[in-house]
């Protein structure tokens, strides 16, 4: 539902959810919400309406360089690198001081500076579970204990993701569906498919890699019998 000139993000309406459309065009974010961007809600807890949009756009980032590494997202090494800092008047993420970053040129403010002012609501209902919303000073902090080092070092996805870095971008839809982060795509006949500029292989994490990136181009396929196995295992 779209809201009126006189209507305003917070507080919210009773049974539904302020998103702000820099969330989807920014921050890759997609409904219905994944597994792994709920498991972060729940465990810090805050209610998705106060995330920072900077805040959004490394989560998100940071589950898909999983995923395109073939690894499901874990919270323990998700903590490692990140916590969560309070900043007026929504949640962003700031980097621990980790051995070694995997998410380089982390962007320091949203492409739209006015993206507090585009906002639009849900049905509270379209996300499962209760969020919890936080009453909080501008200056308080939600505070978040880095897991023991010993918990993480050895982990393969936290290995893999130290030996890969990875930057913030906006990723096609085509790719966030075969990372089974999105059901947004636009034709039931065709499945999603990319190829290089000088026909070379890919894989997703070349998404997350600018100077591949730049060299993919959509060449989605038809949909036959052999279809690919995609939107099974993040999704609610």
């Amino acid at each position: 539902m779209l809201p009126s000139k006189t209507d305003m993000a917070f507080p919210l309406w009773q049974g539904k959810i302020t998103l702000f459309s820099d969330f989807f065009r920014f921050c890759n974010f997609r409904l219905p919400i994944t597994k792994f961007c709920k498991l972060v809600l729940d465990h810090y807890p805050i209610h998705i309406s106060q995330l920072h949009p900077l805040g959004l756009v490394k989560l998100r980032q940071f589950e898909f360089a999983c995923i395109a590494l073939g690894h499901i997202p874990k919270l323990l090494v998700f903590r490692a690198f990140f916590v969560l800092v309070w900043k007026s008047p929504f949640f962003t993420f700031d980097r621990r001081d980790t051995d070694v970053s995997c998410l380089r040129d982390i962007p320091t403010s949203s492409k739209d500076k006015d993206w507090k002012k585009r906002f639009f609501y849900i049905d509270a209902a379209i996300i499962p579970g209760e969020m919890q919303w936080r009453e909080m000073r501008p200056k308080d902090k939600v505070q978040d204990e880095a897991p023991p080092k010993d918990a993480y070092v050895s982990n393969a996805l936290y290995t893999r993701l130290c030996g890969r870095p990875f930057v913030c971008m906006v990723i096609p839809d085509g790719a966030l569906v075969m990372a089974g982060m999105s059901l947004f795509w636009h034709d039931i006949k065709m499945y999603p498919s990319f190829q290089r500029d000088d026909e070379g292989e890919w894989s997703l994490f070349d998404f997350v890699d600018p100077p591949r990136h730049a060299a993919l181009k959509a060449a989605n396929r038809v949909l036959g019998e052999q279809k690919p196995d995609v939107m099974k295992i993040h999704l609610e």
